[in-house]
């Protein structure tokens, strides 16, 4: 019988499963026999798994960067456990708390009960207070965001400067367990900062997509950089005190002169929610851009709801709703979650769109006010894009190029045995 990866995944096996079962099926192929593994002895039911183990050293040595006496805030979101979309379970939770408490550091574990108001999105004030007395923050919500939350994010970025602020997206048991949480962080960092290096303002730029997307324009110098020559190229550690775990996207592309059209089929979930669309839609939408402005919106059901919500956005932002200045992409070879691990198709589509493959445009660029303070992080995403800055590819109908740096490929060699730059075949 031919084994694939993708026969494997098709049967519905986790891609850590798949990953064994092709590492022993590909040693059978060349003439060996499967290295014998040993009896295990017996563990109790409340052991944590080697797996998550794995992937909570990564959390805490190379997310947060923990030191030993730090006072330690976790904040969870009491409806994930009852099928909210603030997705979390006890057992997660658990395991981060002794794993902490086990290198000497004290845990504060607040739950939050803080039903969501649409457009009236809150930083509740007993959670800035907890955060006042914390060293360390590792944040759990899906729905308290420094994307979206103007108040939370001029908290980290401004009031409490300095105060790492670590965003865990796997907040499952189950998602400590994949291969998306057991690839080293140090390495996705190393894919986000070496990409981020082919990202030169001044150069021209032009992306394509199989879909009919063809945009083209100027980059300009990086927006909010720390750094003298506003690069775009900068370590999240030298730069700011949000380090989301696993690691997500480049830092965004400001863009000039910006004409062509952009179509695509999915969005990210924290706004297609109130959009009153699904994350993966089943018309495509079709975007006309002239001179960095939004002058068309076209395609199915979803196309509706996008001009709807946009002009309901019009009337509490102005004219910046329409404008098209904005994209970057994901930098995580591994992201991705299989239905039985992540059952909720908002949480998938939000590991996703950390992918490789994923690049992604805002919709509209509105700017927050007193009035209305939250920023619209509305996108759209593309999965196989062919990216070009100035002579150098970024994407290659959707393979992110630097993969094949070298130093990138000496930090993937520093962790034998954990998941790296070989994701699963690209299934769309």
């Amino acid at each position: 019988m031919k084994w694939t990866r993708r026969t494997l995944l098709q049967q519905g096996l986790t891609a850590s499963a798949a990953a064994a079962a092709w590492s022993q099926f590909a040693q059978n192929a060349e003439g060996q026999s499967p290295a014998p593994q040993p009896s295990p002895a017996g563990v109790s039911e409340d052991a944590i798994p080697s797996a998550a183990r794995i992937a909570l050293t990564d959390l805490l040595d190379h997310g947060a960067h923990l030191r030993s006496g730090q006072k330690v805030l976790l904040v969870a979101y009491l409806d994930g456990l009852y099928g909210g979309d603030n997705i979390v379970d006890r057992q997660a939770m658990h395991w981060l708390q002794s794993s902490i408490e086990e290198r000497g550091n004290k845990v504060e574990m607040l739950w939050v009960d803080e039903p969501t108001h649409v457009n009236a999105w809150k930083f509740p004030t007993y959670v800035r207070a907890a955060m006042d007395r914390a060293d360390v923050v590792i944040n759990h919500s899906f729905d308290l965001t420094m994307e979206e939350v103007l108040e939370f994010r001029q908290y980290i970025e401004r009031e409490r400067k300095g105060l790492p602020m670590v965003r865990n997206f796997a907040t499952t048991a189950p998602l400590l367990c994949t291969t998306w949480a057991q690839t080293p962080q140090e390495l996705v960092s190393e894919i986000r900062f070496q990409a981020s290096r082919r990202i030169v303002a001044g150069l021209n730029w032009e992306l394509t997509d199989p879909n009919g997307t063809h945009l083209t324009g100027t980059v300009l110098p990086a927006q909010n950089a720390t750094n003298a020559a506003h690069s775009y190229a900068v370590r999240r550690e030298d730069s700011n005190t949000y380090y989301p775990w696993p690691e997500w996207v480049c830092p965004p592309i400001s863009l000039a002169e910006t004409n062509g059209t952009f179509v695509f089929d999915r969005m990210l979930s924290w706004w297609s929610r109130y959009i009153g669309i699904a994350p993966y839609f089943d018309h495509p939408v079709t975007i006309a851009i002239r001179d960095n402005r939004i002058l068309k919106i076209e395609g199915g059901a979803e196309a509706d709801a996008i001009r709807r919500f946009l002009a309901f956005l019009h009337d509490k932002l102005g004219e910046s709703v329409y404008t098209f200045d904005t994209m970057h992409f994901g930098v995580h070879p591994q992201a991705h979650a299989a239905p039985q691990q992540c059952p909720s198709v908002l949480y998938r589509r939000l590991i996703e769109h950390s992918d490789i493959h994923n690049l992604h445009v805002h919709v509209g660029s509105g700017v927050a006010t007193k009035e209305y303070p939250y920023w619209p992080h509305i996108t759209g995403d593309l999965r196989q894009p062919t990216f070009r800055i100035g002579d150098r590819l970024v994407h290659d109908q959707g393979r992110l190029t630097a993969l094949d740096d070298s130093e990138v490929k000496a930090i993937a060699a520093k962790y034998p045995g954990r998941p790296g730059l070989d994701p699963a075949p690209f299934q769309g």
